[in-house]
């Protein structure tokens, strides 16, 4: 995966961003499209989607097209 790739979030993914008054969380109520940003862990994507950047679980991602879907 490649920064700035599209990726979709499936309905119920938990999305969480460490803050500087702790953590916020949210469930994805809807598939939503979100833009890969980077892999601050092993298990972790750093997304933008919604309202603002989100780390979800690498398993909950899912690449949009590709490099192969254009041809």
């Amino acid at each position: 995966m490649q920064q700035g790739d599209l990726v979709h979030i499936p309905q119920g993914t938990e999305m969480w961003d460490e803050t500087g008054k702790g953590m916020k969380m949210r469930i994805s109520e809807k598939p939503i499209a979100g833009v890969y940003l980077s892999t601050p862990g092993q298990y972790i994507y750093r997304v933008y989607a919604v309202d603002g950047e989100w780390n979800v679980k690498r398993r909950d991602v899912y690449p949009i097209g590709g490099h192969d879907a254009a041809s």
